[in-house]
């Protein structure tokens, strides 16, 4: 698709207009850059703990988490609330939060109060849009968390016990088409268990994370994990991937390694993402796979002698339904590890956070990359990466983005450092929430822009597996009905630079009807079944020469 020019008056118009409003907001300070090349918020100089997790809820509040076992937070528990645990390893009666709900559309914060220990954990959002949160440190390595969203401010964690049957840190949730999660990997696990529990055996072996774990380093924690149309899983760990058959605990397809065989999962942490899928009603849906970022091989023990190895400045990706999958490499503008990759409604990906040299770890990254990049995956090889306007703020180790449904990335999170250390060090701890605002949000585009004003969908947002849909929406300029789509985004649990549960489906357009003055419907065909889309919520967008709607929520059953 042709992406729309911005005159250069009108540039420079925004930028001032820009700067006048948000200096008269109580939340909304600093406009870093403007217009062409994305914008950045500082939404929040502190939410008194570092974003280390992120979960967006179909109430557009976000669930946020640290972990419990560095001391106290810059944020007091409510209500005289404190958690006493005998088993803590730093603060046993700990009147802190390591836990905060923000709400998006207030800008607004609250405590909420986990009761065991949460560090580099797992989750996935269930199909009543409750997120199910597994696994952690010490005390809840084997503890399942429940937050169920509501619009008052009395919800809270409620934690299951130890739901798991092996511990599980450093592992990858994944929801499957039946509603359950299946959780694999993790520190010393090389097997993989589902949520909720059946009479089935409760902890199975999977003999690839064996096989992707470099002794003494590891490099394969928290897999990448996708979903694919065949209801198989694409798991991805170290520098190779396969096909596995969750059902029959059967590797269905071996891929081969990325060339070069340098090591893209933690420590030496690049990023993953599913491009969108297209076709949805073909009998064989094209599924492609991205993989960027990383550290070279022995960057994790080089650092412990001060050297500190530049990134990986390359991308792979992958046909994975090819009768011969082949990883095609591609180059970024700038080399990087412990980047988040992030779907946006038009189908680009956002390369965002993270450092120019060193591994994930506790102070062991250099040279943060301020500066995101877009990726056009559409676009002719070559011609893919967009560099993008740069953040004041690094955002290193426990950084997280997430893409909410107006179409901004909230980034948050960076703290390399074993407690919370604001003064004396490099990269202090990062309390702090920012927006990035890619630039199809830019008011130049307004008169692209569609306004969804309602769908066919039962009681407003229910829609079924395989129905015709149609959305009708506004566009205030000139439309181009064959430059017009649907598609609808899973929200993310952010983490270690992974989204998990992340997927963006193209509905397409099968025709677009004029419905009065600039108002339009368009019909599509939804996905056909919840191995491509499972059961739960989803952002819904109308895209119009790649400008995205605001994003309506809606729940496939």
């Amino acid at each position: 698709m042709s992406r729309p020019l911005m005159p250069r008056y009108t540039s420079i118009l925004f930028f001032l207009l820009l700067q006048l409003f948000f200096a008269a907001q109580p939340y909304h300070r600093i406009v870093t850059y403007a217009a062409d090349g994305g914008l950045w918020q500082l939404l929040q100089n502190s939410v008194g703990i570092t974003a280390m997790h992120m979960q967006l809820l179909s109430n557009d509040r976000v669930v946020i988490f640290d972990r419990t076992d560095f001391g106290k937070s810059n944020l007091s528990l409510p209500d005289g609330k404190c958690r006493n645990d005998s088993s803590e390893l730093v603060v046993k009666y700990d009147c802190s939060a390591h836990s905060v709900e923000y709400d998006v559309l207030a800008n607004t914060f609250r405590p909420l109060m986990v009761q065991s220990d949460v560090w580099c954990s797992s989750g996935a959002v269930v199909p009543d849009g409750s997120l199910i949160q597994t696994g952690g440190f010490n005390d809840g390595e084997r503890k399942v968390r429940i937050f169920s969203p509501c619009n008052g401010s009395g919800c809270d964690w409620k934690e299951v016990g130890d739901g798991l049957k092996a511990k599980r840190w450093y592992a990858t949730s994944h929801i499957l088409p039946d509603g359950r999660q299946i959780i694999i990997g993790g520190r010393k696990q090389f097997n993989y268990e589902f949520y909720p529990k059946s009479s089935a055996p409760n902890v199975y072996r999977l003999l690839f994370l064996t096989e992707t774990n470099d002794r003494g380093v590891e490099n394969n924690l928290y897999p990448s994990v996708f979903l694919n149309g065949d209801g198989n899983l694409f798991i991805f760990a170290n520098n190779r991937a396969i096909l596995f058959d969750h059902n029959a605990n059967k590797v269905v397809r071996t891929y081969p390694a990325i060339p070069g065989g340098d090591p893209r999962s933690y420590p030496s942490t690049g990023s993953a993402v599913l491009l969108p899928l297209r076709n949805l009603q073909a009998a064989t849906i094209e599924a492609e796979v991205l993989v960027c970022g990383g550290a070279p091989k022995g960057s994790f023990a080089k650092v412990a002698n001060g050297n500190f190895v530049p990134a990986l400045d390359t991308c792979a990706r992958i046909k994975i339904n090819d009768p011969n999958p082949q990883w095609v490499m591609e180059t970024m503008p700038t080399a990087r590890v412990m980047g988040d990759m992030t779907l946006l409604p038009n189908g680009n990906v956002l390369i965002i956070n993270g450092a120019g040299a060193g591994t994930a770890g506790w102070e062991r990254g250099r040279d943060p990359i301020l500066n995101p990049v877009l990726y056009r995956p559409d676009n002719a090889f070559g011609s893919r990466f967009e560099q993008q306007n740069p953040s004041t703020i690094p955002r290193m180790y426990h950084s997280t983005a997430i893409l909410l449904r107006d179409g901004r990335v909230l980034v948050g999170g960076s703290n390399p450092h074993i407690g919370y250390e604001f003064t004396g060090v490099l990269f202090p701890t990062e309390l702090s929430l920012e927006a990035f605002s890619p630039p199809y949000l830019d008011p130049q585009f307004n008169t692209l822009r569609p306004t969804i004003v309602s769908t066919t969908a039962s009681a407003g947002k229910n829609i079924g597996y395989g129905q015709k849909l149609l959305v009708r929406f506004e566009v205030t300029g000139k439309i181009v009905t064959d430059m017009v789509s649907v598609t609808m985004v899973a929200p993310a649990f952010n983490t270690h630079s992974f989204s998990m549960n992340h997927r963006l489906l193209v509905l397409g357009n099968e025709k677009v009807t004029s419905a009065g003055t600039s108002t339009y419907d368009i019909q599509v065909t939804t996905p056909p079944s919840g191995d491509l889309a499972p059961s739960g919520h989803y952002m819904l967008y109308v895209v119009h020469h790649e400008i995205p709607s605001e994003g309506l929520w809606v729940k496939i059953l």
